[in-house]
């Protein structure tokens, strides 16, 4: 009772806080294909080869572009001074700084011994987390692009197809999402600890000690630690293409806008 007393203390301002019940603060008329947003309330628009960076009041900071490698497989801005982008096609990982100024050289990920890297993810202390789709194991490289950890084969491990499509690491914990038996939960040294029976999936947020997904014009939340589950959203917005939850924003992606709802 305590915990789902401190989950819910955690989580009803914000269910209780419904784009759809007002007109949003900011409307930012842009085309975008997908969207991240970061922990001080950021948020990054991504088409095709570009990411742009625009603050809770939609005011756009910075953007960045590279057309050597394809389009932008994913972009992670858990750390949002260290921006993680990563092109699947070109086996390529791409790390900005907060002005989305390049870091350094692009890593290739063959040259190190990963030529069928199919997810990316930062990882803490500066590190990468590489799901290797040949081995179906899970590889933490520290700073010096060294392993440090890796999960073994979990496809033999755990005994499942495992075709993920999404990774990250948040609050000292690993999470592979695998659409056909839900979200593959991990210590910090890529140790498996359980799965969230969340199913097809493309991607979530982790805040606190819950899932936050984007479902049919809703934004859910499932609780990590107990069988917990709220929407957010009463009516659903069915003109969305995505929306994202920070501390003090909602992010409502739409065809040809991004909406922005202050708290």
């Amino acid at each position: 009772m305590i915990r789902l007393l401190t989950f819910l203390t955690i989580l009803l301002p914000l269910a209780a806080f419904s784009p759809v019940m007002k007109l949003p603060d900011f409307v930012i008329n842009v085309e975008a294909s997908r969207m991240t947003s970061d922990n001080i309330g950021n948020v990054y628009l991504i088409k095709d080869e570009s990411i742009a960076k625009y603050d809770s009041k939609g005011v756009l900071q910075k953007t960045f572009s590279n057309k050597n490698f394809g389009a932008i497989t994913s972009a992670d801005a858990t750390n949002a001074l260290r921006i993680i982008l990563f092109y699947k096609d070109f086996n390529r990982v791409v790390t900005l700084d907060n002005t989305l100024s390049q870091n350094g050289d692009p890593l290739t990920l063959e040259t190190i011994g990963y030529p069928l890297a199919s997810l990316v993810a930062a990882s803490h202390d500066n590190g990468l987390w590489v799901f290797d789709q040949a081995n179906f194991e899970l590889l933490r490289l520290n700073r010096n692009l060294q392993v440090e950890n890796r999960s073994g084969n979990l496809s033999q491990i755990l005994g499942i197809d495992l075709q993920p499509n999404f990774l990250i690491e948040k609050d000292n914990r690993l999470f592979l999402n695998n659409p056909s038996t839900g979200i593959l939960t991990f210590d910090v040294f890529g140790t498996y600890s359980k799965t969230l029976p969340i199913k097809n999936l493309n991607k979530f947020q982790v805040v606190d000690d819950a899932i936050l997904y984007f479902e049919k014009g809703t934004l859910v939340t499932e609780s990590i630690s107990i069988d917990n589950k709220l929407s957010f959203t009463e009516p659903s917005d069915t003109t969305a293409l995505d929306m994202r939850m920070e501390k003090n924003a909602v992010f409502v992606l739409k065809r040809n806008s991004l909406e922005i709802y202050n708290k």
